[in-house]
């Protein structure tokens, strides 16, 4: 979706939606208002616009098979389109936003809308929740985690990276010594060389003395390479054991998930087609109440049969009026009741929508965990298959080199005893000026292979010693990321409160209700959850003041219909300036004013009007008349195709 900065105009066209046959408008950025009488489709027409932002409000026209909402702004075109498909509704099209709760919840201020909602009954718990919807809170605990992991592993590789400088003083002086050895080594080789060069004996003594010690040369250098080798693999092996053992730890230390993934789907699906049912059964219902509405108006009741005497004429109550279905007589009074009574079920059927989309917001938030768990114990056990795997090819490596071992230490047994039986041999020095000089061979090209092996240490220590500033500054960068992510939700729930508190106070002063000295949310501190991210709760707080001046608290229960109603667009307002969403949806839609008086209707509006590109509200046409002439305004009963 490209942003747009409400600065063009909005072009609104309805087609079977609502109470909508066919309708199209032009919104201007500013304050639009539909203002006409009940049942002139003002609410229809708000709940098409939601849809084709991306909410959830439109509803397919009863009887219709098919209709859409296109939105156009900038050029750019935006679509809902419903279709029916047997006893259900199929959405689809491509709305203005992909993220259709916000839309719900910060845009389509109307009737049912959650904020106005919780207030009504007085719900901090739904309160909160309504402020904090779009921060996924699990995705911070992952994000948290992620990052508690990556300190460990930095701490870790502080800790090496410490040892390897203290051990930096210890290495040099072993070098310097090692150095001074192949030194010395090297004179002695010198000096047994020109002894054996000077010595006399006959050449088969020296050929037979030279062979010997060149096969026990051979084979004691063999022997010592097997036994490095050895001492290698050992080490990699232990380590590869201590490493299959972390990982079985940390596999042992999830959490087994308590239910499938196939049954949390089966009951969202389940919710999702009740959510669906209901949605159908509301838009039903308000159909039949607008229609009865709109033919009970006194513009339309003269084209409907009326019977009555004198006295139902001047009490328009008692007119029996012939029903439009069956042709049965029936008291207007009766029809009116029976409308009570359906708009008592439109609101409990809107109440078991939410509570049905909480649930669903649950599921879905159980799902993404499960499948995540999942993931991440797939991920856990395929290493371990890995790390077992090259455990079983070092071990077969070590049996190998072990028999080798063997063999070599035989074959040096054997050598040393046939030099020892040589008579010729053993009455010479020859031989063991050859063994000096191969021991000799032998300890300098261990020396300059230990030298060589200090040199490529002592540098590789030296490059790890190097890197403490560096790692000590990545981990303080981490250990900031980690403090920022336990603090986000509690930073944006401060947040929100004190915007709330902020926009509550400067409206009440707007309004004047004079017994309502304040109304503001205290965030209250709640300990850590799983020990990753700290959430709070939300207590809404009503301060009346009493003729005399004297203050005490009172119950949002208490407060008239007025003021309930503004407190919980003003909470509404907080969550649309908290999360920004003017910059992805600059629309928001107002309905359902009437238990507010018109001056204030028009404060308020002016209020609001100053935070959002583009404002349309529905009014009645004595609430519109006390607005500015300046704010544009759709008349609905002439706007209707």
């Amino acid at each position: 979706m490209t942003d747009h900065d409400g600065s063009g105009t909005m072009a609104v066209s309805v087609e079977n939606v609502g109470g909508i046959g066919k309708q199209e408008q032009a919104i201007e950025p500013g304050v639009t208002i539909l203002t006409g009488r009940n049942a002139t489709n003002r609410t229809s027409l708000l709940r098409a616009i939601g849809a084709g932002l991306g909410g959830s409000s439109g509803e397919l026209k009863a009887d219709a098979e098919a209709g859409s909402v296109q939105l156009s702004v900038d050029s750019e075109q935006f679509t809902r389109s419903f279709t029916r498909d047997g006893q259900s509704i199929g959405v689809g099209g491509d709305p203005y936003t992909a993220d259709g709760d916000v839309v719900d919840r910060y845009s389509c201020l109307l009737a049912d809308n959650p904020a106005r909602q919780a207030v009504e009954r007085g719900d901090s718990d739904a309160l909160r929740e309504f402020i904090m919807a779009p921060l996924d809170t699990d995705e911070i605990r992952a994000t948290i985690e992620r990052t508690q992991r990556s300190i460990r592993s930095l701490r870790e590789e502080l800790a090496e990276a410490e040892r390897q400088r203290e051990q930096l003083p210890a290495l040099e002086r072993e070098l310097d010594e090692r150095r001074d050895e192949l030194d010395d080594v090297r004179a002695q080789l010198q000096s047994v060389r020109s002894e054996v060069t000077e010595y006399e004996a006959d050449a088969d003594a020296a050929e037979e003395a030279e062979a010997v010690v060149e096969d026990l040369k051979e084979a004691r250098g063999e022997h010592e390479r097997v036994r490095n080798r050895l001492e290698t693999q050992r080490k990699a092996l232990g380590s590869l054991e201590e490493q299959r053992e972390d990982v079985r730890a940390e596999l042992s230390e999830m959490d087994q998930p308590e239910t499938g993934r196939s049954s949390v789907q089966s009951e969202l699906q389940r919710l999702q087609q009740r959510e669906r049912s209901l949605a159908s059964t509301v838009n039903s219902l308000l159909s039949i109440i607008e229609f009865n509405e709109e033919l009970l108006s006194e513009d339309d009741l003269a084209g409907v049969e009326v019977d009555g005497d004198v006295a139902a004429a001047l009490d328009p109550e008692t007119q029996t009026v012939r029903c439009w279905t069956c042709g049965t007589g029936v008291e207007r009074r009766a029809i009116d009741d029976r409308l009570d009574d359906l708009r008592e079920v439109v609101d409990e059927k809107r109440r078991e929508r939410n509570e049905l989309r909480t649930d669903i917001d649950e599921l879905r938030s159980e799902l993404r965990a499960l499948r995540s768990t999942a993931q991440e114990r797939e991920s856990l056990e395929s290493r371990i298959d890995d790390v077992e795997a090259e455990i079983d090819e070092r071990t077969d490596r070590i049996e190998r080199l072990e028999e080798r071992q063997s063999e070599l230490e035989t074959r040096i047994e054997e050598l040393e005893a046939k030099a020892a039986e040589s008579g010729d041999l053993r009455d010479s020095d020859l031989l063991e000026r050859y063994q000096r000089l191969s021991e000799l061979e032998y300890e300098r090209g261990q020396l300059e292979e230990r030298i060589e092996s200090l040199e490529s240490e002592l540098e590789s220590v030296r490059e790890e010693a190097d890197r403490v500033e560096a790692i000590e500054a990545e981990l303080e960068d981490r250990e900031s990321e980690l403090a920022s992510a336990r603090n986000r939700i509690g930073d944006l729930e401060q947040s929100a409160a004190d915007t709330f508190n902020d926009h509550m106070e400067t409206v009440l002063d707007l309004l004047a209700y004079e017994n309502v000295a304040r109304v503001w949310i205290e965030r209250q501190n709640e300990s850590a959850v799983d020990q990753t991210v700290a959430e709070s709760s939300f207590e809404l707080h009503v301060v009346r003041s009493t003729a005399d001046g004297a203050v005490y608290e009172d119950r949002v229960g208490h407060l008239s219909e007025s003021e309930r109603e503004v407190i919980g667009l003003v909470v509404a307002l907080a969550g649309y300036l908290v999360h920004d969403v003017h910059e992805s949806v600059p629309v928001m839609l107002l309905d359902s004013l009437e238990s507010i008086d018109a001056d204030r209707i028009a404060a308020l509006i002016d209020y609001f009007s100053d935070f959002v590109p583009y404002l349309v509200v529905a009014l009645l046409p004595e609430d519109a008349s006390a607005l500015p002439d300046e704010h544009a305004r759709i008349r609905m009963g002439e706007a209707l195709a």
